[in-house]
C-alpha cells in the first residue's frame, strides 16, 4: 500500500487548532526559552545522550500535576528525572507519567477505528482515476479495513482526511509529574533523561608539505541529532570510549554542571573519566532537530610527520609456493600525540583523510581509519600503497627438515620506477624459533616473529631489480 498522506493542512488553519493554535504555541514558546539557557549534552558514541534541561515552573502548593511538554521523540521513558533546584527538599515527585503515543499516521489511524473519515481510492475506471468517498475504520492494521459503500475495503488507499485531531496525540511525546510542593510556587527544576538518536564522531584531516614531513592536523567533531527535540544554546560534552547501557553515564552528567564552560585555549578540554574520556566543548552548541553539526574539538595543529613504505609477508609458505608473487608497499605515516608538537589531547577513533598541499590547492591523497591515540603516544596510520614500488617475491628453497622444522630461502627482487632512491622497510614473519643463516642486508629482529630489512632502493628504471636474498631456518 501507498504511503498515507494525511489532510492536516486545513485543520492548522481553523480558529483555535490544537496542531497551530496560538495559546499552544505561547505555552511552547515558553517552555522552550525557559530551557534553553541551561540545557546540557553528555553525548555517546553508540547514539544515546543524557540530557539535562533547567527549567522555570510554576509549581501547585501541596499536591498537584506538572506538565513537562517538549520531550524528544526517542526519549528513553524509565529514565527520566526531576528535582527541585530551588527548594531540594520542599519538592517530592510522586510518579513521572510519560505519554508514548505521538502524532504519526498510525497512531491517528488508530484513534479513528469505529469512526468516519474521508478517503481517496483508485476508481477502477481508468489507470491515474481517483475517487473521493467517506468511510468507516474497522480495522488499523496495515493495510487497514475500512466500510466503503456498504462493503469491507482493503487495497491501495492514496489519502486518508481526518475530521479532526483527536485530543493527547502531540508531535512529541509529553510527561506530567505527580507532585507534593512543600516550597515556593515558582522553582528552578532540573529534568534529566536519556534520548537515542543523538550522537557524535570525529574527522579528522591532515594537510602534508611537499615534502611529505610536515602536516597540519585538523579535527571537528561531527554532531548528528535525529531524536526530534532541537537544542539551543546547550553545553556539550562528548564521552569517548566503548561504554554498556547499565547507564555509569546518568550520575556523572548530574555532576557535570559546573565543568562545561571551564575556560581553554583549545577548542575543547579532554578529561578520563573511569576508563573513558569525556570532550567538553568550549561554546555553547545550537543543534536543530534533524540537523548534523561540525565543531572543532582542536585547533589546528603542525606536526612533523614521519612516512615510510613498508612491506609485509609471511616467509613460511609450507611449501604451497609455486611462483614469484607481486608484494605491495604500504604508505605509512605516523606522528607523536604530544603538547610540544602543538597536540597534547587524547584523539578519539575517527575516520582521518590525508591531503597533499601545492601551490594553489589540496589534492586528497588517502584516507583511513585514525584509532584512539592517547596523549604521549604515536599514531601509525596507512593511507594506500606505493605505485612506483614493487617488490617480487621468489621462494628459492622451502623444504621440511622435521615434524616441526622447516627451511626457506627467498629473493626479493625490488624495482624503483621514481627518479630519487627511496628507502624501505621489508617485514618477513616468520613462527617459532627461528634463526637466519644468511642475509645480503643488514637485519633486525623488532619483534619474536619478525625479521626486518631496512633497505635503501636506487632507481632501477630499466635496469635489472635490487636483489634482495636471505636463508632462514625455524621450529615450531
Amino acid at each position: 500500500m501507498k504511503p498515507f498522506a494525511i489532510a492536516l493542512l486545513a485543520l492548522s488553519l481553523l480558529p483555535g487548532s490544537p496542531v497551530l493554535g496560538p495559546a499552544v504555541l505561547a505555552h511552547a514558546k515558553d517552555m522552550d526559552g525557559a530551557s534553553a539557557a541551561a540545557t546540557r549534552l553528555l553525548v555517546r558514541q553508540d547514539g544515546q545522550a543524557f540530557v539535562t534541561e533547567a527549567r522555570a515552573v510554576t509549581l501547585p502548593k501541596g499536591s498537584g500535576e506538572l506538565a513537562l511538554p517538549g520531550l524528544p521523540a526517542t526519549i528513553d521513558a524509565s529514565t527520566l528525572r526531576l528535582r527541585s533546584k530551588t527548594a531540594p527538599t520542599g519538592l517530592s515527585v510522586r510518579s513521572l507519567a510519560v505519554s508514548d503515543e505521538t502524532l504519526n499516521p498510525a497512531a491517528l489511524l488508530r484513534r479513528f477505528v469505529g469512526r468516519q473519515v474521508g478517503v481517496v481510492l483508485p476508481d477502477g475506471k481508468s489507470r491515474d482515476g481517483r475517487a473521493q468517498k467517506q468511510a468507516l475504520v474497522l480495522s488499523a492494521s496495515e493495510p487497514p479495513l475500512l466500510l466503503v459503500d456498504g462493503s469491507v475495503y482493503s487495497g491501495p488507499v492514496e489519502a486518508i482526511i481526518y475530521p479532526e485531531l483527536p485530543q493527547g496525540l502531540a508531535a512529541r511525546p509529553a510527561a506530567a509529574a505527580s507532585v507534593v510542593n512543600a516550597g515556593p510556587t515558582r522553582q528552578n527544576v532540573e529534568l534529566s533523561y536519556l534520548a537515542r538518536e543523538l550522537s557524535w564522531r570525529m574527522d579528522y584531516a591532515l594537510t602534508l608539505n611537499k615534502a611529505g614531513d610536515n602536516g597540519v592536523l585538523d579535527g571537528w567533531v561531527v554532531l548528528t541529532n535525529h531524536c526530534g527535540k532541537s537544542f539551543d544554546q546547550a553545553g556539550v560534552e562528548l564521552l569517548a570510549g566503548e561504554t554498556r547501557s547499565a547507564r555509569p553515564v546518568a550520575a556523572r552528567a548530574f555532576m557535570a554542571g559546573d565543568m562545561l564552560m571551564k575556560s581553554s585555549a583549545a577548542n575543547a578540554e579532554g578529561e578520563a573519566v573511569f576508563e573513558h574520556h569525556v570532550y567538553t566543548l568550549k561554546r555553547p552548541v545550537s543543534l536543530a532537530d534533524q540537523q548534523t553539526l561540525q565543531a572543532p574539538l582542536f585547533d589546528s595543529a603542525a606536526i612533523p610527520v614521519s612516512r615510510k613504505l613498508l612491506g609485509r609477508a609471511s616467509a613460511l609458505t609450507m611449501g604451497r609456493e609455486t611462483g614469484p608473487t607481486q608484494e605491495k608497499l604500504d604508505i605509512v605515516l605516523s606522528f607523536r600525540n604530544t603538547k610540544a608538537r602543538g597536540l597534547g589531547l587524547a584523539l578519539p577513533r575517527g575516520p582521518l583523510r590525508v591531503f597533499e598541499a601545492n601551490s594553489d590547492a589540496r589534492r586528497l591523497v588517502g584516507e583511513t581509519q585514525l584509532d584512539r591515540v592517547p596523549e604521549g603516544a604515536s599514531a601509525e596510520v596507512t593511507v594506500g600503497s606505493a605505485f612506483d614500488l614493487n617488490v617480487e617475491r621468489v621462494a628459492t628453497v622451502m623444504e621440511k627438515t622435521g615434524n616441526s622444522s622447516w627451511r626457506g630461502a627467498w629473493e626479493l627482487r625490488i624495482t624503483n620506477g621514481k627518479k630519487r632512491a627511496q628507502r624501505i622497510v621489508l617485514q618477513e614473519q616468520i613462527p617459532g624459533k627461528w634463526k637466519v643463516e644468511q642475509a645480503s642486508a643488514k637485519w633486525t629482529k623488532p619483534s619474536a616473529g619478525v625479521l626486518e630489512f631496512a633497505i635503501d632502493v636506487p632507481p632501477t628504471g630499466e635496469n635489472a631489480p635490487l636483489v634482495l636474498t636471505y636463508t632462514f631456518s625455524t621450529e615450531q
